[in-house]
């Protein structure tokens, strides 16, 4: 049955993106589209396969530790059907006839989170056994989909800024070989996808076209993406208060995201002041004890070295080239055999390769100050910096870093001048 379900759902998502507007993309076929959710489906088995042979551990493996949970929680519904509600939704969710069910789950009460919130997944997940009966592989259908409709938001808006690179920010958003494999099955990572896409797409509405409809989408997105990634949600928070201003003002662009990003972070370095032991650096510091302390009892293998992390701004300055270091260029091809370490790093190689013909065609008088790309960079930077500061773990760094990795790549074609490209690297002349 659950091969027949799962395709069943693989079918009607299908139809979705052959017959619905928002898939309509201008010189992006729904073929192309089609191939691009196929692969990510396929990716979503392969990272099923990954965990399920190599590693093996269930109560660890992230795509499958929720998903277990809300069995639990969703076994409930059949004989307390106002208990799993409350559970569900998290209202009166903690009466003490309720915590028989949280103890038999093991993650409810994990305090070593770093960066998500488990009891929102464990919920999710629940809410998807109403269309799932209950198969894992069916949730990574439905998250493999949400992943693909986030992605699809953003290739949307990359393009309305770089028509004349449609082809090139087509690969570049869906096909990214860590994107394909962290960001299309059943992890958070696909929400995060998700949540970013359509409230930055939806926001870009609501400054566009005035509709209290795209607002109301947007917050509810927001919303989501704060329940999902907490640390996304702080981060995107100002950059999408500056992207509206700048889009309506339509000028100012570098002034509006540099004013609002600098009192932003100012109020975050100052709010121990208000609630103690909440200042940015206290947060950033606690967090990366608690990754090493995470790392250290699970035996992590790719483990590396970063400098310690104090609750003061001048550590994070001093701390800031190691991070950023780590987290453009860790891991290096050769420093592991394992699978997936080698093939970060490639990927980490043609990320540089990108750089360098980015360098190469880039011309300061073509180039536009736009608000995505603005956006782009800030978070990229911020996002690169905050995982840097406080992991220890290469494998974690290259699955975090995938949030921003589209934004990155449209970055360095904003940056790009098409003609000298195609001059310069003549190869590049029917990709482009």
């Amino acid at each position: 049955m659950e091969p027949v379900l799962s395709l069943a759902y693989a079918t009607l998502f299908y139809y979705i993106i052959q017959k619905t507007s928002f898939f309509r993309i201008d010189g992006i076929s729904h073929k192309l589209l089609s191939l691009a959710f196929a692969i990510k489906l396929v990716c979503a088995v392969l990272l099923s396969l990954v965990f399920s042979h190599f590693y093996t551990n269930r109560l660890t493996a992230d795509t499958f530790k929720f998903f277990d949970d809300s069995k639990i929680m969703f076994s409930v519904l059949h004989e307390h059907p106002t208990w799993f509600f409350r559970m569900l939704t998290g209202i009166d969710d903690k009466a003490p006839y309720l915590l028989p069910y949280y103890d038999e789950m093991h993650n409810w009460y994990n305090k070593a989170v770093i960066f998500n919130d488990y009891r929102f997944q464990i919920r999710f997940n629940a809410f998807l056994h109403f269309f799932s009966l209950g198969y894992y592989y069916v949730h990574a259908v439905i998250y493999c989909f949400l992943s693909f409709i986030g992605l699809t938001a953003l290739l949307k808006l990359f393009i309305i800024y770089l028509p004349h690179y449609k082809r090139v920010l087509y690969a570049c958003t869906y096909f990214m070989p860590s994107v394909l494999f962290w960001g299309s099955g059943l992890l958070k990572d696909s929400l995060i996808f998700f949540a970013t896409g359509m409230s930055l797409y939806c926001l870009h509405q609501f400054v566009s076209e005035k509709k209290i409809r795209s607002l109301l989408l947007f917050i509810i997105f927001l919303l989501f993406l704060m329940l999902i990634k907490f640390h996304n949600f702080i981060l995107l928070v100002p950059l999408y208060a500056a992207f509206a201003l700048s889009s309506i003002i339509k000028r100012y662009y570098i002034a509006i995201f540099g004013i609002i990003t600098v009192v932003y972070y100012f109020v975050l370095l100052q709010m121990n002041v208000v609630l103690p032991g909440y200042g940015l650096m206290e947060l950033l510091s606690r967090k990366q004890a608690e990754f090493i302390d995470l790392a250290n009892s699970y035996q992590a293998q790719s483990v590396i070295p970063i400098h310690e992390l104090k609750d003061s701004e001048w550590s994070a300055i001093r701390n800031t080239p190691q991070a950023l270091s780590h987290v453009f260029f860790r891991p290096y091809f050769w420093e592991s055999k394992k699978p997936l370490i080698v093939l970060a790093g490639i990927e980490n190689l043609l990320i540089v390769f990108l750089a360098l013909f980015t360098i190469f065609s880039f011309r300061l008088k073509n180039l536009q100050i736009t608000p995505l790309l603005l956006l782009s960079f800030i978070y990229t930077l911020s996002l690169f910096e905050m995982i840097g500061l406080v992991t220890p773990v290469m494998g974690a760094i290259v699955r975090y870093k995938i949030q921003a990795l589209p934004f990155l790549l449209f970055f360095f074609a904003c940056l790009s001048d098409k003609s000298l490209l195609t001059e310069r690297f003549r190869f590049l002349k029917k990709i482009v």
